[in-house]
């Protein structure tokens, strides 16, 4: 197959919908430069609406079985879109960006009741990460605050369900007083798919004070219900849910439900795990099953040498600490290359960044327009 030389060849692949897009250029999508990062938004809503579909989806299914594959350039161009399926995509591409530049487009989006549930659904959920970096303060707390109040709009406003859910399940996150009551609201409603976000936003939480609701469910006839509530016992690290976990491991028969009980095992650790663990890895019928046993034992190595490091733990005394103002120096820099929004102020970018973010080099390209005031 022939190498295209340029972003313009690749380009004119994909607006040609009389052939079929080789699947090889794919590849060369990943990390675009500047220059033809810009050529391509420049020319995106000439490309064919199915085309623009189909590549994205492409793009997803490519990065999920590659790390090593950054499509964020054309992620950013593509969450502008105006179509529902190519600007999920877009934020599937993007959830593990950490790029803080990405808030105040998801919080307009989430806010805009014109655009399709899907869509203010998936950067809900896509905003739990950025609580996340708030709670532990690698965002700056106004931005914590203003994510916040924008879920819990969404929550009490949104005419959905299922974005009221995903608002939920992002603030479990947050350390907020008022998130609490809202778990145990959804737990209590009666409703599995209110329950089921309950689990997922309780695993979030590093809270104790969950432990009785998780275990509660365990066991719970509805298999998604339980399939989070076993994610949550791990997350949590409860250790009282190890015996009833041991004893499920070998009878469950959805593998989705299987390995999250591995890997809730993996992360509690105890007696009896390692073991269970090993036996498990001997009956191995697969290499990716094979794998995936072997990525839970080296995590089961560190929850193990984790608990027996908390053992010879020392009181340190804060007061006798004296802070190193060298260290300061060795703080990490934020050189990610950023869009420049040309409709929005570069002073209100600035807003979501770290101020050692201002030397970032700007692509040129805009998000779309967004409503100055709402950053103000």
């Amino acid at each position: 197959m022939v190498t295209p030389d340029s972003i313009q060849e690749l380009i004119d692949a994909l607006m040609d919908l009389d052939h079929q897009f080789p699947s090889k250029f794919l590849y060369h999508f990943s990390d675009l430069n500047p220059n033809d990062q810009a050529a391509l938004a420049s020319c995106w809503r000439n490309v064919p609406l199915l085309r623009r579909q189909t590549f994205l989806q492409d793009l997803v299914a490519l990065a999920e079985n590659d790390p090593v594959l950054m499509y964020e350039s054309v992620a950013r161009i593509a969450l502008d879109d105006e179509d529902t399926d190519v600007c999920i995509s877009a934020i599937d591409l993007l959830f593990d960006s950490e790029d803080r530049r990405l808030v105040p487009v998801y919080l307009s989006l989430l806010a805009d009741p014109t655009r399709a549930v899907a869509v203010r659904a998936a950067v809900a959920n896509a905003l739990g990460p950025y609580v996340y970096l708030g709670e532990i303060e690698k965002l700056r707390p106004e931005i914590l605050h203003e994510i916040e109040e924008t879920l819990l709009r969404a929550y009490h406003e949104d005419e959905s369900e299922l974005v009221k859910r995903r608002a939920l399940e992002a603030l479990g996150y947050s350390s907020r007083e008022e998130v609490p009551a809202l778990l145990r609201k959804a737990a209590a409603m009666g409703d599995e798919l209110w329950l089921e976000s309950a689990m997922f936003a309780m695993g979030r939480s590093a809270d104790e004070q969950w432990g009785s609701s998780v275990l509660e469910n365990l066991e719970h006839e509805n298999l998604a219900v339980r399939i989070q509530a076993v994610h949550a016992a791990g997350e949590l690290g409860l250790k009282k849910a190890r015996r009833t976990l041991l004893k499920a491991v070998d009878s469950v028969d959805d593998d989705h439900l299987k390995r999250e009980i591995i890997w809730a095992l993996a992360q509690i650790g105890g007696e009896g795990v390692e073991r269970k663990l090993d036996a498990l890895l001997a009956s191995a019928e697969d290499d990716d099953e094979t794998a995936f046993l072997e990525e839970a034992l080296e995590l089961l190595n560190f929850t193990e040498g984790a608990d027996n490091m908390e053992l010879f733990a020392v009181p340190w005394d804060a007061t006798e600490v004296q802070e190193d103002e060298e260290l300061e120096e060795f703080e990490e820099e934020d050189d990610d290359e950023y869009p420049n929004n040309e409709d929005f102020d570069d002073e209100e970018w600035l807003r979501y960044v770290d101020d050692d973010d201002d030397e970032a080099d700007n692509d040129e390209y805009s998000f779309g327009e967004f409503d100055d005031d709402r950053f103000n």
